[in-house]
């Protein structure tokens, strides 16, 4: 945000240079998808679900990981006549590797923006799922 901190700001704050490399690599991750479910270790589930979701239906897919690259559980909810991907979701996961449905968050997309001829989610939506409760957004602007 243009600010400068110094070293016992920034350690006050969470922010050093191991923590900048994770989000960097989890928004390639997402602004990356669908095309990073191609991704090794990405293990998309046979079966596509119908599932409906604040009143609207969609087609989920939900896709694990290899130990070593993610234990979250994600699905990705597409639009059933565009197939556009509208929204994606994750868990966490217990030691067993089971679902804990009071984890995680759910990340509603709208609106597209071309980067470099690429159409992506203009603007993102994040929620907790336990008690649905917003994160805040993500919105691409053109410089």
């Amino acid at each position: 945000n243009g600010k400068v901190l110094d070293s016992i700001q920034a350690q006050e704050k969470n922010l050093s240079c191991d923590r900048a490399e994770l989000y960097k690599n989890y928004y390639t991750y997402l602004y990356g998808l669908p095309m990073k479910l191609k991704d090794p270790g990405t293990n998309l589930h046979n079966t596509i679900e119908k599932k409906s979701f604040k009143g609207k239906d969609y087609l989920v897919l939900k896709v694990t990981y290899d130990e070593g690259v993610g234990s979250d559980v994600w699905y990705f909810y597409f639009n059933p006549i565009s197939y556009a991907m509208e929204i994606y979701q994750f868990f966490k996961t217990d030691e067993n590797g089971k679902e804990k449905l009071d984890s995680g968050e759910y990340i509603l997309l709208t609106e597209e923006a071309k980067v470099n001829h690429i159409k992506m989610p203009k603007i993102r939506a994040w929620y907790y799922n336990k008690d649905v409760k917003f994160l805040g957004t993500d919105t691409l602007i053109d410089k």
